[in-house]
């Protein structure tokens, strides 16, 4: 709808005319006592006003007008039969174009237009000039590295540019399902603390979503579907403006006046516009950077326990490492420990004792990711190991089984290479044990401290079954077995074994490579 245009005369006929010509605009008619009130109601861009009014001259009123609006157009119109025109009192005064009384049509509509797109292209240079330096501060705000910064810095521009008495930002707690106070100024902190409003709920609950700006100024506020949930009376203008990035809707932005002659308007909803999508897009660089840290450290500790990639499609998931995880899966346990370990203890230096499990744990680590096992726990002289969980692998068994062989082979070149320094190596051995069945996977602890394990009669099997082993012989149970393509390997049947804890005797078999005895 286009802008009015006032007619400011005291003679209703002259409205009349004024009416019938430039009827593409609005007109308001009305006296010089009631110009200066609708001029502060109305978004009116362009007076024409009649020269002779009463108690005053068109020029003098228009002077008083302009002081208020300085952006405000005018047109004056020449007393009737008046052939001496007050050109240069009017240019002076700031007029843009005079007319005669009666006005001619084409001049009328002519300099109305002029001037309407006059006042438009200035009004849209000084909306640009006040917005532009905003766009500016998207530097500053992507800089932050917290998310209070971020609010700080949104508050701190907000008060320069509204002068608000009092503001807030309020964000979505995911966990409460409900809107906090993150940030305020001019608010009591008992009530920061206290308020909690839920989406839909209150002004701000709608606006965060509705996903829409409200706007409440004294003299229109009453009328507004929101009235009744204003609670502070005293409140002169206030808005609401929703803080969104990615059609995502982070929080609201809460403004007020208590007093004084600011009211809100669409300006100030660009600016709030600018200035929360800027901030908006900083707290998500915060967020994000965040969550890559996070990321980054849970990686970093799971790959101590799984290979990098098993890692990676554990934190691709959606199971929450951090607490209460856990689930029963069926699985391949592997069970490694050094034989003769006590004698190591008692015969080696602490430090030579040291560096070779630091190198016999790095054998074991390598191997056991290389077939996408996971490293539940190293146990003094001992690694349990488990294939199939987190992660699944088509044949768990055969590569509990690949890896257990491959284990074998470089703990001899181990063995050997220590032997070279210190004879007492020769006495070593090494048992591996492997079982496959259900077993629990996941986090035991208090809520202090987590421990992320295996729990289950497989795992005493697997760690029985290595403890029979010696010479790095592979026992395994029949459930292990059962998965292999046997003309690959040599598998011997050793019969029922009775295992300390386990209270039926369980199946085993020992394994080693086709062609190797």
């Amino acid at each position: 709808m286009a802008s009015p245009v006032l007619l400011i005369a005291d003679n209703p006929e002259l409205g009349q005319q004024i009416t019938e010509i430039i009827q593409q605009y609005p007109v308001l008619c009305c006296t010089s006592s009631e110009a200066a009130e609708v001029c502060r109601e109305q978004s009116v861009r362009v007076a024409l006003v009649a020269e002779e009014l009463t108690g005053i001259s068109g020029i003098a009123l228009f002077d008083s007008l302009r002081a208020e609006n300085p952006e405000l157009a005018g047109l004056l119109i020449a007393a009737e039969n008046n052939s001496a025109m007050p050109c240069l009192a009017a240019m002076e005064s700031g007029f843009s174009g005079l007319l005669s009384h009666p006005p001619a049509a084409d001049r009328l509509q002519a300099l109305v237009k002029s001037a309407m797109e006059a006042t438009a292209l200035r009004a849209e240079n000084a909306r640009l000039s006040a917005l532009l330096p905003l766009y500016g501060l998207g530097e500053k705000f992507l800089s932050s590295t917290r998310e209070q910064q971020v609010l700080d810095y949104l508050l701190d521009v907000v008060a320069v540019q509204t002068a608000a008495d009092s503001m807030s930002v309020m964000l979505f707690d995911e966990q409460e399902g409900c809107l906090r106070i993150a940030a305020s100024r001019g608010i009591p902190d008992e009530l920061v603390r206290k308020i909690r409003i839920r989406p839909g709920d209150k002004i701000a609950g709608w606006v965060f979503a509705e996903k829409k700006p409200v706007i409440l100024n004294q003299e229109t506020q009453q009328d507004s579907p929101f009235a009744d949930l204003l609670k502070r009376p005293e409140i002169v203008s206030a808005v609401s403006f929703p803080m969104i990035v990615r059609e995502r809707v982070l929080g609201v932005l809460n403004v007020s006046h208590s007093d004084g002659e600011v009211r809100f308007a669409d300006s100030s909803i660009e600016m709030l516009g600018i200035l929360c999508t800027q901030a908006s897009l900083a707290l998500e660089n915060v967020r994000s950077i965040a969550s890559m840290e996070e990321k980054t450290r849970l990686q970093t500790l799971l790959e101590q326990y799984v290979a990098p990639e098993v890692a990676e499609l554990m934190l691709a998931g959606d199971a929450d490492l951090a607490t209460g995880f856990g689930e029963i899966k069926q699985v391949t346990v592997l069970f490694a420990d050094i034989r003769n370990f006590t004698g190591m203890v008692q015969q080696l230096s602490l430090e030579v004792l040291r560096n070779f499990l630091n190198e016999f744990f790095q054998v074991l680590t390598e191997t056991i990711f290389l077939y996408h096992g996971m490293v539940d726990k190293f146990m003094g002289d001992a690694v349990l190991s488990i294939f199939g969980a987190p992660v699944e692998l088509d044949n768990a068994n055969l590569a509990a089984v690949e890896t257990a062989l491959d284990i074998c082979d470089r703990f001899a070149e181990l063995k050997n290479r220590w032997r070279r320094q210190d004879s007492f190596f020769a006495t070593i051995d090494l048992g591996i044990g492997l079982s496959c069945g259900e077993i629990f996977l996941g986090n035991v602890g208090s809520a202090r401290r987590l421990d992320y394990t295996v729990l289950g009669t497989e795992v005493n099997i697997a760690q029985r079954l290595a403890a029979k082993s010696s010479a790095c012989t592979i026992y395994m149970t029949d459930a292990v077995r059962r998965d292999l393509e046997e003309s690959q390997f040599v598998i011997t049947d050793m019969g029922e074994m009775d295992l300390r804890g386990v209270l039926q005797s369980v199946r085993s078999f020992t394994i080693t490579r086709s062609g190797k005895r």
